[in-house]
Formats: C-alpha cells, sequence, structure tokens
C-alpha cells in the first residue's frame, strides 16, 4: 500500500480579527490517493475555500492554519519556507475555487 499523495489531519485554521478570532475550519482530515481527483463540496461558508487555501497557503494576512498537518508527497507542508512553497504551488498541487473570477 503507497501512502497518499496529499493527507490532510486535524486541519484548523481560524481568522484573527479585531476583537474576536473566527474558528473557519475546524478539524478537517482527508487524504488524496494517486490518480484520484476529489473535489469539496459543501454549503456556503462552510470552509471548502479556507481549507483549500489553507493546503496552499495563500491565507490572508488575519488567516492561520492552528493545528493539524498537511503532508504532501511525503513532506509536511508547514515545513516548507515561502520560497520552497512557490515551487510546489502549481507544480505538485493546484487549486481551483468554485468562482474562478475571485481571489
Amino acid at each position: 500500500m503507497t501512502a497518499p499523495v496529499l493527507k490532510v489531519e486535524d486541519l484548523r485554521t481560524e481568522f484573527r480579527m479585531r476583537n474576536s478570532t473566527v474558528v473557519a475550519v475546524d478539524g478537517v482530515s482527508f487524504h488524496v490517493d494517486a490518480g484520484e481527483c476529489v473535489g469539496i463540496v459543501g454549503e456556503s461558508g462552510c470552509g471548502k475555500s479556507t481549507t483549500g487555501f489553507s493546503i496552499m497557503r495563500v491565507l490572508p494576512n488575519n488567516g492561520h492554519v492552528i493545528g493539524g498537518t498537511i503532508t504532501l508527497n511525503g513532506r509536511n507542508l508547514a515545513d516548507l519556507s515561502e520560497k520552497e512553497m512557490r515551487l510546489v504551488r502549481g507544480d505538485e498541487v493546484a487549486l481551483i475555487p468554485q468562482d474562478p473570477l475571485t481571489r
């Protein structure tokens, strides 16, 4: 059995606002095996885009991954520098937003 290409475990992402903190993703886990194509679906505001932005490390300045792990091809993405992450985006992982005219 081979390791998944992408493994997200217990992902937790929050946004720090002026007077409060909003938890946008709380405990999301899934994996993608080689050859699979995965779509994340759900109601508006449920955290689909934030999950994708967390994986890609393209959250706005007030957004932070505060828990969990994201492993891509055996590497923990949190351990990569921004320069290394730029090489990963597009070559190894990509995000197609639900509304391609935004972001």
